[in-house]
């Protein structure tokens, strides 16, 4: 295959999905869609100086963003954006839709529920809780975590879809619920 028509093909790739997963951060993006490095960074920077795509560094990650989503008829909101990027990793998405799903609950029960460590959890809760997504209640055998806001997961859940090949079924099968 011709190297333009291959640059062609995974600028396209690229740009759709960004625009399908915005979010995503590079590794994963890189993952996901086998463009050599190289190439990821070449076809974002053009995308950038083109005004279609913009980086934003979240939680740790370089996420990409289309600059525009028609639905909204701009940009993703600030707040909308970081919750995206945490929904696009592992353990926060699993603490998030076990949440939403589920409701508050202890932490203990939590950390069980979704297979990840004390520890983990831990480490995650305090991410999210500084990124005002989730609230801490109570103390010791007390405690609870909730959404700040269900309204807004909701929200993004309907308007984004999860990545493809998403190892949380149960999320899935809610998502594809929510669409008549």
């Amino acid at each position: 295959m011709p190297q333009e028509v291959r640059r062609s093909a995974w600028a396209e790739t690229l740009l759709s999905f960004v625009q399908r997963y915005p979010g995503v951060h590079l590794r994963e993006i890189r993952r996901r869609l086998g463009i050599p490095l190289g190439t990821l960074d070449y076809h974002l920077y053009r995308f950038g100086k083109e005004g279609l795509v913009t980086l934003t560094e979240t939680a740790g990650y370089t996420c990409a963003y289309p600059a525009v989503v028609p639905d909204i008829g701009g940009p993703i909101p600030d707040p909308d954006r970081h919750l995206l990027a945490l929904l696009r990793q592992p353990v926060p998405r699993s603490i998030l839709l076990h949440l939403y799903l589920d409701g508050a609950g202890p932490p203990s029960d939590l950390a069980s529920d979704i297979g990840t460590t004390a520890q983990n959890l831990s480490y995650f809760l305090q991410r999210l809780e500084r990124a005002g997504v989730v609230l801490r209640e109570g103390s010791g055998a007390t405690r609870r975590v909730r959404l700040a806001d269900p309204k807004q997961v909701h929200a993004l859940l309907l308007q984004f879809p999860p990545l493809p090949d998403d190892p949380v079924d149960r999320f899935l099968r809610f998502w594809g619920d929510l669409h008549p």
